[in-house]
């Protein structure tokens, strides 16, 4: 068996739901559980965790038993776990052998975990909450990037529809940059945008441009093509781009952060969330010193040039030994990526360092 679990964080007003997928068993269990620890490190802790087990293809004994490593030592901080499954399914009755009735119980539903475990706030206070603990740790950052962060990883909780956040600068001179690390997924929708110079976080980003851009059905949409097709490739059909505040240091910086959700999928309520979370990023920004930002925008273009030059190569391996032309080749490193859960600079990688294991096509 290979793969690995994934763990998407996902708000749900009274709780945090962690949907996982992917195959648990003693080979991915450490990597789940440390994924598990990292979600759950949110702006304050959650007082419910509900583990998503739907898409969970193989559970074995080992995987249940970290997963009730994992709600115990929760339990010790004052979090309460539950689990989302079908209670007739194979996977729910492996849980409830291996570990005590009450350690991880079984729902259902996400609102019968809820009405089980008890409401303790309204999604008012919750959030009043989590936005004076941002404002907290902000004022300890001793760096933007761990601000920028803090702010990716509360936006990913506190605006309950979104899937991907990112954030986008524009330095003075008019270039794009997204200046923290995001998933691999966030990255390529960021750089399709800089690259084509066309997209929602650069219309949010630009000096003058709006206050922000939202689009519910980017299958539909006509304003943003190269873009929109790379997003519902990724199965994301919506997208929210919130314009930063411009900053007077450095002088004419500004930016966006992203938010990406399914179709029709930001709500209201979304949107105004992210305007608080955009104002918390930019009052970081504002005390950011250009030597860093400057640092920050270097090792993104290093980054990006890299991956480049190591997937230019892959793709050059593909055409020269199986006739591919270079978009079939781009495509079946993408799609590669994605069934083996693995980064696409990484796929193109192991193809240029293992490139003798590739017969060249059959000459007719």
């Amino acid at each position: 068996m290979t793969g690995d679990v994934e763990v998407l964080p996902m708000d749900a007003e009274q709780a945090l739901v962690l949907q996982l997928s992917g195959p648990l068993y003693a080979a991915t269990a450490p990597a789940a559980l440390a994924k598990l620890r990292a979600a759950t490190v949110t702006l304050p802790p959650p007082h419910l965790v509900i583990l998503d087990l739907r898409n969970v293809g193989t559970l074995s004994a080992a995987g249940v038993r970290v997963l009730g490593e994992f709600a115990v030592d929760r339990a010790r901080s004052g979090i309460r776990s539950a689990v989302l499954l079908d209670p007739g399914t194979l996977n729910a009755r492996i849980l409830r052998g291996v570990l005590p009735g009450d350690t991880l119980p079984v729902h259902a539903s996400v609102d019968e975990a809820i009405e089980s475990h008890g409401a303790e706030q309204t999604s008012e206070e919750r959030l009043g909450e989590q936005l004076t603990a941002l404002t907290r740790v902000l004022l300890d950052a001793t760096t933007v990037t761990q601000a920028l962060n803090h702010v990716v990883a509360a936006t990913t909780v506190v605006v309950p529809h979104a899937r991907l956040v990112s954030i986008t600068l524009r330095d003075p001179a008019g270039r794009f940059f997204t200046p923290v690390e995001i998933p691999d997924i966030a990255a390529d929708l960021d750089d399709v945008q800089y690259r084509s110079g066309s997209g929602p976080c650069l219309d949010a980003a630009a000096p003058g441009g709006p206050a922000y851009a939202l689009d519910q059905d980017l299958a539909r949409s006509p304003a943003w093509p190269r873009f929109a097709a790379a997003a519902t490739a990724h199965g994301l059909g919506a997208v929210l781009s919130t314009a930063l505040l411009p900053t007077s240091r450095p002088a004419g910086l500004t930016g966006a952060l992203n938010i990406y959700a399914h179709r029709d999928g930001i709500t209201p309520t979304d949107r105004h969330r992210a305007l608080l979370l955009a104002t918390h990023a930019s009052l970081a920004l504002e005390h950011t010193r250009g030597a860093e930002l400057a640092e920050l925008e270097r090792m993104h273009l290093r980054r990006a040039v890299e991956s480049r030059d190591v997937i230019g190569q892959a793709k050059g391996i593909l055409m020269a030994r199986q006739g591919l032309t270079a978009d079939a080749a781009f495509a079946l490193l993408r799609r590669t990526s994605q069934e083996l859960n693995v980064k696409l600079a990484d796929i193109a990688a192991a193809l240029v360092e293992n490139r003798g294991a590739l017969a060249p096509a059959d000459d007719d």
